[in-house]
């Protein structure tokens, strides 16, 4: 029997994975650049106020936040300048969404639940009823279609603000 298994485990690399703390601290001090960028250098010396951290760590951490396409550079005499190629908010939204949406594929049912259990542990009344309708139709849909757990909410329309 091909019963393959499968872990929930969000991506390792991409704009969807979750980001290690390292990565943060430096995406918020490049944030903090805007549009002039850093250099290495500029993060290391913000961030060794805080911890201290080998220039190559930097530099290395920065080179993987450009694998995954959160950062580009720019070379600059004999150093790189860097820049976020999203903003705080996106990259916080497109992580959020890659995990849960591997979760819903692998546990649908578990999903529902914990988003169910909320909802009765914290009553707002301010539209948390009608999106979680939403979220509990569209982990069905998921259940049900024939990807078995593809991106099957993608041409849905976002939920509604406003319970029923």
């Amino acid at each position: 029997m091909n019963n393959p298994i499968r872990r929930a485990r969000p991506e390792k690399t991409g704009i969807r994975a979750p980001l290690g703390d390292l990565e943060m601290a430096v995406m918020q001090h490049i944030w903090a650049c805007s549009h002039d960028g850093c250099l290495a250098a500029d993060v290391q010396q913000a961030l060794e106020r805080v911890r201290p951290l080998a220039l190559t760590t930097i530099l290395t951490t920065l080179d993987r936040l450009c694998k995954k396409g959160i950062l580009r550079r720019e070379r600059e005499r004999r150093a790189y300048r860097y820049w976020a190629t999203v903003s705080e908010e996106h990259l916080q939204q497109r992580i959020v969404e890659g995990v849960l949406s591997n979760l819903i594929a692998q546990f649908p049912t578990a999903v529902a639940a914990y988003f169910a259990r909320r909802e009765d542990a914290g009553k707002t009344g301010q539209g948390d009823t009608g999106q979680l309708a939403d979220l509990a139709q569209r982990v069905e849909a998921m259940k049900a279609g024939p990807q078995g757990g593809e991106h099957a909410d993608r041409d849905t329309d976002p939920p509604q603000q406003g319970g029923a």
